[in-house]
């Protein structure tokens, strides 16, 4: 009973900090492009299909991917071929088949973005779940609520509620490396075919899991299972056979080999895909939005190295390594959006609250209460004092450019439209033809070469109309 009120009261709390962080305006960029490839249906995301083949995507990425300048028009005529895979940007379907699970229901945008925090909610679940299974007396009932705190109150978590697949991704792995930790200190095999599924599961949603699949071959090698060729040979089936019945098209078709080709071609190609933030701005961000966060993970990392038995380092190596490595995998990524911190953030989060506890532990009752609850009362204070000072603002131009649209009667038009504006219109417009541009360079030069019946300006919500064919001007 004492630990389902535990739990209840860590969902009231991250209910009362997320009750105002959630979107509702119309799916944006990313957002539309999933939420298109959701509706391209079960067969679509299943299959792989539509989608184009992995020697053509090679050929044209080698073609055409490094000039800047074929960039719109190469997007232009991916978004006319109506590629899952494209819509997807290049993940797995798992995040999808939660996307066409909700269709049915016709939710709207701000309710469909709210179930996305039933993700931390069972990622909640297998942090104190997994705790009070992970470690002894003790330890487990201050690991299993420091562990949830960090991950539950922190700010990342709390207004993350995108449509995305990055919390869908955080609750595989989280669950995976609680298996082999459990499988690090009990021997028992299931516990790394458990292990070894929820690999799988997080591999059907993002590319990165990969950094998962590394973490789980270095504990087999410190474990010397993999000289075990029959042990090595049912994990490689497993793995295998559970990415072939949620995504066939990854083992069939090698649709997963196009993720790492554009996260190559992202490295390359771009200088910063994932926003106008540099490196040095991207960290500042992070800092500000968590200080105390951050400095008590700090702290954790060195208790870890400087303090903890070597039981517990051994029982905590997996999370810390998939933390750092995953770290560094990620670390070309800049950008001033949150989600994605998820990836290895979590991870440090549940390896905190497992390294504080455990030092706490050793002290008597009375004095390990003061800074567990210090701990708990500067998260939770971090966290509303950044809510309080970065509220959500309200995004009215997006609803009136659709609100723009309907009214002139475009739908079905060709329109030359901001590059930012085009997943969203391309969603709630699917029957439009469409071409982006990203500066006032790209605009002249389509309209210079390309008929288009409206133009819509980067600042403006009204589509202005070209009466007249500029070739014939």
């Amino acid at each position: 009973m004492k630990h389902a009120l535990a739990i209840c009261a860590l969902l009231a709390v991250f209910v009362w900090l997320a009750r105002r962080q959630i979107f509702t305006w119309p799916y944006y960029y990313d957002e539309a492009d999933y939420m298109y490839a959701a509706s391209l249906g079960w067969r679509a995301n299943y299959t792989g299909s539509p989608a184009q083949p992995l020697a053509d995507f090679v050929r044209v990425g080698l073609a055409r991917g490094g000039d800047a300048s074929e960039r719109s028009e190469l997007s232009a005529q991916t978004r006319a071929g109506r590629d899952v895979d494209f819509y997807r940007h290049w993940h797995g379907p798992l995040y999808s088949y939660w996307l066409l699970a909700l269709a049915p229901l016709r939710l709207d945008e701000r309710v469909t973005r709210s179930l996305s925090y039933g993700f931390p909610a069972l990622t909640l679940l297998v942090i104190y779940l997994g705790s009070l299974w992970l470690l002894p007396g003790g330890q487990r009932q201050l690991a299993a609520i420091l562990g949830s705190i960090f991950y539950l109150w922190s700010y990342t978590t709390t207004v993350t509620n995108e449509i995305a697949p990055h919390s869908l991704f955080v609750l595989c792995y989280v669950a995976a490396l609680i298996l082999l930790m459990k499988w690090r200190i009990t021997s028992r095999s299931r516990y790394w075919y458990g292990a070894v599924i929820a690999a799988a599961l997080a591999f059907c949603t993002l590319e990165v899991a990969f950094v998962l699949v590394v973490v789980l071959l270095v504990c087999a090698a410190l474990e010397h299972k993999l000289t075990d060729w029959r042990w090595m040979s049912k994990s490689i089936v497993l793995f295998a056979g559970t990415v072939l019945v949620l995504w066939p098209a990854a083992v069939l078709k090698l649709s997963f080999v196009k993720a790492y080709l554009f996260m190559s071609y992202l490295a390359i190609f771009r200088k910063s895909p994932w926003g106008g933030v540099s490196f040095a701005e991207t960290w500042r961000l992070r800092f500000t939005h968590s200080p105390w966060e951050w400095l008590l993970l700090a702290a954790a990392v060195i208790l870890y190295f400087r303090f903890c038995d070597v039981a517990t380092r051994r029982l905590l190596f997996p999370i810390f390594f998939y933390a750092g490595l995953m770290l560094l995998v990620l670390l070309r990524v800049n950008t001033e959006t949150p989600r994605y911190m998820l990836p290895f953030l979590a991870a440090l989060q549940v390896g905190a609250g497992f390294t504080f506890a455990t030092i706490f532990t050793k002290w008597r009752l009375a004095l390990r209460s003061a800074p567990a609850a210090a701990i708990c009362g500067l998260l939770l204070w971090n966290t509303t004092a950044q809510i309080r000072a970065h509220p959500i603002l309200p995004a009215p131009r997006l609803a009136s450019v659709l609100a723009s649209l309907r009214e002139q009667k475009l739908t079905g038009k060709k329109l030359l439209v901001p590059q930012d504006d085009l997943p969203m219109i391309h969603y709630y417009f699917p029957g439009t033809s469409l071409r982006g541009y990203v500066n006032e360079q790209e605009r002249s030069a389509a309209l210079a070469h390309e008929r288009f019946d409206a133009v819509l300006d980067r600042d403006k919500t009204l589509a202005s109309r070209t009466s007249v064919p500029n070739d014939e001007r």
